[in-house]
C-alpha cells in the first residue's frame, strides 16, 4: 500500500489488467489460420487444392507503450521518498511534489488502478 496525505492508496492489479489489454481483442477470442495446398502434376497443371483450416485460443496480450508508461508512473510513486504532511489532506500533499509525481498520481487514480484503501 502507499500512504500519500493521511491516504492509504492501493494498485487495483484487475484494472492495471484491463488498461493494459488491446482494445477490441478478447482472450476468449479464437485464432483461425487456413493452409491452402495446390498439387500439380509434372507439366505444371494443378491437379488438387486440399485446404486444412485449425483454430486456436488467442493468447493474453498487452498494449506495449501503455504497459511501459503505466510501469513508469508505478514506478514514479513507489520511488517517490519525500515526506509528506499527513495533516495536510491529498491535495495539499500533491501540491508539493514534483510535476512526474502529480502526473503519475493522477493518470493511476483516474483508469481506476490506484484507489483509496476504505
Amino acid at each position: 500500500m502507499i500512504e500519500f496525505g493521511g491516504v492509504m492508496y492501493y494498485i487495483d492489479i484487475d484494472a492495471l489488467t484491463k488498461v493494459i489489454s488491446p482494445v477490441g481483442i478478447k482472450p476468449t477470442d479464437k485464432i483461425i489460420e487456413t493452409n491452402i495446398k495446390t498439387i500439380e502434376n509434372a507439366s505444371g497443371e494443378k491437379i488438387k487444392k486440399i485446404t486444412s483450416q485449425y483454430s486456436v485460443d488467442r493468447d493474453r496480450e498487452i498494449d506495449g507503450p501503455k504497459y511501459e508508461i503505466i510501469r513508469i508512473m508505478i514506478e514514479t510513486l513507489i520511488d517517490y521518498d519525500e515526506e509528506t504532511d499527513a495533516s495536510l489532506g491529498v491535495d495539499r500533499a500533491l501540491e508539493k511534489t514534483p510535476l512526474s509525481y502529480k502526473l503519475a498520481f493522477n493518470t493511476l487514480y483516474n483508469y481506476g488502478i490506484l484507489k483509496e484503501k476504505e
